[in-house]
């Protein structure tokens, strides 16, 4: 790869050919169809093209590193890059009949030791993330079950995501549970603590946003029997 110049992959299905310019986040967020999604670091972008909606996110550091590097990593070879590994993951999780949105393309531009990177899945309709849908509503015992059944399903596959909370799982117009964001997601070889300390980073996302809501005088209907009868269903 030259240094300076954008290396685009893509599903080869396709019949449009992703260019550099899809992957620009700041153009597409001045256009009249695109959309920001919340959730995340503000990376995520709605974009519509040829007809098809899809995710256009960009790779943001987070933690003490975000304010040194941003969106900076260090260059170590194609198979090592997040956008790669990922799609990795999503294909693994998709080939075990999981409800994950497939990746279609991915953007790698080198820079010297760095490279920035971005990557567009498809968009799946949805009535918001479970972060999001429980501001307002409420989940039923059975779709708390199914939640933890679908997370069981993820690690019986031997898939750790990486960052597992509410905001990462979506909620469909059907509603049934998509499972989003596979950056840093890892693939184990058998059980072990990670499974156990994976499910519960979701319980500590949804504390952590009862917790605010609270602080705002806002709702959020999650109730800790909810949790049981997911943690039940898991089981």
């Amino acid at each position: 790869m030259l240094f300076n110049r954008t290396l685009v992959k893509q599903d080869e299905s396709l019949t449009y050919r992703f260019s550099a310019d899809d992957f620009n986040l700041a153009a597409w967020r001045a256009k009249t169809d695109s959309q920001p999604l919340s959730g995340g670091r503000g990376g995520s972008q709605r974009i519509f093209v040829q007809g098809q909606w899809y995710v256009l996110r960009q790779y943001l550091r987070g933690g003490m590193m975000a304010g040194l590097l941003k969106d900076r990593y260090v260059w170590t070879g194609l198979r090592h890059c997040r956008p790669f590994l990922e799609q990795q993951a999503v294909n693994h999780a998709i080939h075990n009949g999981l409800p994950v949105p497939e990746v279609v393309a991915y953007s790698l531009k080198r820079s010297g030791l760095f490279y920035r990177a971005a990557i567009i899945s498809r968009f799946i309709p949805n009535r918001g993330t479970l972060a999001s849908y429980l501001f307002n509503r409420r989940l039923s015992d059975q779709q708390w079950g199914e939640l933890g059944r679908l997370i069981k399903r993820m690690h019986d596959a031997g898939i750790c995501h990486a960052d597992l909370n509410a905001n990462n799982i979506l909620i469909t117009e059907n509603s049934e549970f998509y499972l989003i964001d596979f950056d840093k997601a890892e693939l184990m070889p058998c059980y072990g603590d990670w499974a156990h300390n994976n499910i519960h980073r979701l319980l500590r996302s949804l504390k952590k946003i009862q917790l605010q809501r609270q602080m705002a005088h806002k709702p959020f209907r999650f109730q800790i029997e909810n949790w049981r009868k997911l943690v039940s269903a898991y089981d």
